[in-house]
């Protein structure tokens, strides 16, 4: 019978060999995923540079800091730009590899930074997070040439039909108007002359360019529920929305003229009954004249049809960030719901303000849409469609050249020019502006 020994030493020196090697590889995947331990690798101290303009750093850095309890190795320098000079800032810096990793830009200026939107990566964002959740004019407004998303939006906003209560509670009216032919209507019951004829209260402020805030947002909507053609605006349907803005303050029974001040302004000052502007004018007017009884409706509509406006903000990545992916998903991260009320939230805290931006997301509708200021907006939200004639985005560029173009025309149709040949030079220069730009 053969010695068993030898055999029973080879088994137990194996079995101590293989025990030693299982336990060696679980302390190494260990100490792999811990960076806390000896030899272990810390992740790499990312700084990312932010540029916005319309929030205080107090603001965004209530949801950074919420970041950096997920992420404690990505640091977010937060910077609120002017917004003067804004996006010749932006492109230059950019060019010259200074610029911020991830920035706010105009949802016009999509084909304007076609060299300095990085595309949003889609296993962060995808086409159908982009169909399901923002509003169908984000969806159209924020891709390039490729057909690629560049930009997430934080907001939605565009234009809003402001009414002052008092007034038309003195006039007997209950309700403002849902289309332009009871607007017409309303504006000339509500519009107040002296003995002299001269306008004390003006029903609403359309018909010219010099003082009506936003004009090119309105006379653009109007055109587009014509269904006119804003990069060609030869057609019949572009001739008669002109016409239509613009007798609003010509003829006898005019109920706005270029004596009166800027828009918001006579609004504010309790002297215009109606006015239509973006969501933000509110805390303006506001500030100006805390007493004065406000609420803002959808705008009015043609008969039978249903088109609102927009003009709004959303974020991007630099297209020469050395932290691409780091700056996308914080983006990704402030654009979950939850963020969004946060900053809502904390935007409403901000002294002057007393609510934030519009959501811009279809499942957050039912928490503003029955706000008498924000609602209007989210209630006309699904049927928002853009062009370059937003105001007020200080760009120097694609939008203010196009708006110069159109307030052209609106002058001389005032001056008493046909629209039909007023619009035939403003055609000319707005094709020539948008191929100089590369947005035609």
């Amino acid at each position: 019978m053969p010695k068993l020994t030898p055999l029973v030493n080879n088994f137990q020196l194996l079995r101590k060999r293989i025990l030693l090697t299982v336990s060696l590889a679980v302390i190494g995947i260990i100490l792999a995923g811990c960076s806390l331990l000896p030899g272990g690798k810390e992740p790499e101290a990312v700084t990312l540079k932010y540029w916005g303009l319309w929030e205080n750093a107090d603001t965004i850095n209530q949801v950074v800091n919420d970041y950096k309890k997920l992420k404690p190795n990505v640091n977010i320098v937060y910077e609120k730009k002017s917004p003067q000079q804004y996006r010749e800032s932006l492109q230059n810096q950019i060019e010259a590899g200074k610029g911020p990793d991830l920035f706010r830009f105009h949802n016009t200026w999509t084909p304007v930074l076609k060299n300095e939107l990085d595309v949003v990566p889609s296993d962060l964002v995808s086409t159908s997070d982009f169909k399901k959740n923002f509003y169908p004019t984000v969806f159209f407004d924020l891709r390039n040439s490729e057909n690629k998303f560049v930009g997430v939006p934080l907001e939605i906003d565009g234009l809003g039909l402001f009414w002052n209560e008092d007034i038309f509670k003195a006039a007997g009216i209950g309700r403002p108007p849902a289309t332009w032919t009871e607007l017409a209507q309303t504006a000339a019951q509500l519009t107040v002359r002296d003995t002299a004829g001269n306008i004390r209260t003006a029903g609403v402020a359309l018909g010219s360019a010099s003082n009506v805030d936003h004009f090119s947002d309105i006379l653009a909507l109007m055109i587009l529920q014509n269904g006119g053609d804003l990069k060609s605006p030869t057609d019949k349907q572009s001739a008669d929305a002109l016409e239509y803005f613009a007798n609003f303050a010509k003829g006898p029974d005019h109920v706005w003229d270029e004596t009166m001040p800027p828009s918001t302004i006579a609004f504010a000052g309790g002297n215009l009954a109606m006015y239509f502007a973006p969501s933000w004018r509110a805390m303006e007017i506001k500030q100006v004249n805390p007493l004065l009884n406000f609420q803002v409706a959808p705008v009015p509509q043609l008969e039978g049809s249903q088109v609102t406006w927009a003009s709004y903000w959303a974020e991007g990545v630099s297209a020469k960030s050395a932290h691409k992916k780091e700056a996308w998903e914080f983006i990704k991260f402030m654009q979950e719901d939850e963020n969004l009320v946060k900053l809502y939230s904390e935007a409403s805290r901000t002294p002057g303000r007393f609510f934030g931006e519009p959501y811009p997301k279809v499942p957050l509708a039912a928490q503003l849409v029955s706000d008498p200021i924000v609602g209007a907006y989210i209630k006309d939200a699904p049927y928002m469609r853009s062009f370059p004639m937003a105001s007020r985005t200080f760009d120097n560029g694609l939008n203010d050249q196009i708006i110069k173009a159109y307030e052209d025309a609106v002058n001389s149709v005032v001056n008493g020019a046909p629209a039909k040949s007023a619009l035939e030079t403003t055609a000319k220069n707005v094709a020539q502006i948008l191929a100089r730009f590369g947005a035609n």
